[in-house]
């Protein structure tokens, strides 16, 4: 039976309870290396809606900050991953990170 590892960062996010713990979930997304954040998009999106609308909001303002090229390949890397996710909740909140906002 295959280990399910869980990151550091998605046990702080699962565990986060008070607004310290909630505050140290996002400087970790902050400082994470965006092609490890990759790998986590999966956990990430599978958070309560609290916590992933934390990492939403951490993670698009990390997107914004990127070229545009960068920009393009975070969003297809985003959309490969979920390709591979069986539930269409979680795959749909991994595309929903990389989509530009219209004003």
């Amino acid at each position: 039976m295959p280990v399910d590892f869980d990151s550091t960062l998605i046990r702080r996010g699962r565990a986060a309870v008070t607004m310290t713990e909630l505050a140290a979930f996002v400087k970790t997304l902050e400082e994470r290396p965006v092609c490890t954040l990759l790998e986590e998009l999966p956990q990430i999106a599978r958070l309560s809606d609290t916590k992933f609308s934390l990492a939403l909001t951490t993670l698009r303002r990390r997107f914004r900050g990127e070229t545009p090229a960068d920009q393009l390949q975070l969003r297809a890397t985003a959309w490969e991953i979920a390709k591979g996710v069986d539930d269409r909740n979680t795959a749909d909140r991994i595309r929903g990170i990389f989509t530009v906002e219209r004003a």
